[in-house]
Order: structure tokens, then C-alpha cells, then sequence
């Protein structure tokens, strides 16, 4: 038994055999997780933090320049922040104003219908442009400007029919009307728009 290890020794030496180096890896990641010497007062108990251990602790957060805080400019910035409780209605020495605007009576009229303003005290009339007939020479379609009343509760089908009787007596031909009672809307076909907010005026609404 000697003898062989003393012939494997030797055909080693004759062969040019080197002797493998001892495996450093295993010091090298005990190296890696040990942690750097800080207060281990300041570090959790690994069972609470175990990533920490495994991956080091955080690095300290930068340090940014020192500000100061002031509450002097802040009344200009309240200017610009959207106002949560919607505002009073406007008071003007008489009325109407140069806009045309005039507050509603108070109290309000007497109609089986009402017909309510928006947020900023005006009402919701909006122009809707519509697809109408084919004409025949271009083969291309005609459109029309409809306007549409919104914010109308009770009885819309009342609020139609005294519209379309005021616009016919205004414009002078028939009107055409379409109601959608869910949503509260009226669509006028044939008539401009300051003459249906002038019916409004004119119902004290």
C-alpha cells in the first residue's frame, strides 16, 4: 500500500501534476454575507428583517440641501384651487346685465316643469351638429345644427310644447322638437339658440 503511494507520488512529479488548490469559495461568500460593522443596536432581529441580513443593510438615505417652509405666498395658490362649495349667485346693481345674464325669480314659477341651471348660474344649452338629408348633385350628406335644453325635470313633454308654440310665434314656421324624458333633454331643429334661452328668461326659470 506504501509502495503505491509513494509510485502515484512520483509519476505526479513526472508528469507535471500540481496538487489542486483548496476551494476558496465557500470563505469568499461567508465573506460576502457578513455584514459590515455598524451599531447593531439600530438593526432588527434577523427574524424580523431577514432580507437585511441576507443582502446587506440599506445604504444611508442622501442628504439634501436644508429648506424652509412659508405660508406667506400660499393665499396666491388658494386663488388657483378649484372651489368645493359652489358659489352664490352673482348680485348686480339691475338687471339685465351688459351679458345678458339675470338671476331667476324667486319664487320660482308656477309650471309643471323646471328647468335648472348648471354651476356657474347659466343654463345648459349646448349646439349639437347632426347628419341631415343626402344631397343628390354632390352624393354628400347635409348637416344641421340642433339645440339641445338639458336639466329639464317634471313635465317635459309640457316644457316641448310651450317652446315649440314661443319659437313658432318668434320664427314664423313650424319647429321641429324631439324629447328625451330619462335624460331630461329637448332638441330643437329650426330655431337659434338665444331664442330658447330667451324662452327661459321670459318663464323666470
Amino acid at each position: 500500500m506504501l509502495r503505491r503511494l509513494l509510485d502515484r507520488k512520483v509519476n505526479c512529479k513526472v508528469l507535471g501534476c500540481q496538487r489542486r488548490p483548496e476551494s476558496t469559495t465557500s470563505s469568499q461568500t461567508k465573506e460576502k454575507n457578513v455584514l459590515p460593522k455598524t451599531d447593531s443596536a439600530s438593526l432588527p432581529p434577523p427574524w424580523e428583517n431577514p432580507w437585511l441580513y441576507a443582502l446587506g443593510p440599506p445604504q444611508p438615505p442622501p442628504k439634501y440641501t436644508q429648506v424652509e417652509s412659508s405660508t406667506e405666498e400660499f393665499k396666491w395658490v388658494e386663488r388657483l384651487k378649484p372651489t368645493v362649495i359652489i358659489p352664490d349667485v352673482p348680485k348686480h346693481e339691475k338687471y339685465p346685465t351688459p351679458s345678458g345674464w339675470r338671476p331667476p325669480k324667486n319664487p320660482p314659477p308656477a309650471l309643471p316643469y323646471f328647468v335648472a341651471r348648471n354651476r356657474k348660474h347659466v343654463f345648459n344649452i349646448s349646439l349639437e351638429r347632426r347628419r341631415d338629408t343626402l344631397d343628390t348633385v354632390t352624393v354628400e350628406f347635409n348637416y344641421v345644427e340642433l339645440v339641445v335644453l338639458r336639466n329639464v325635470h317634471g313635465d317635459v313633454f309640457a316644457c316641448e310644447k310651450d317652446l315649440k308654440q314661443y319659437l313658432t310665434q318668434k320664427v314664423g314656421h313650424t319647429i321641429a322638437t324631439h324629447v328625451n324624458e330619462p335624460q331630461g333633454k329637448i332638441r330643437v331643429k329650426g330655431a337659434d339658440r338665444s331664442l330658447v334661452e330667451q324662452f327661459l328668461w321670459d318663464c323666470g326659470f
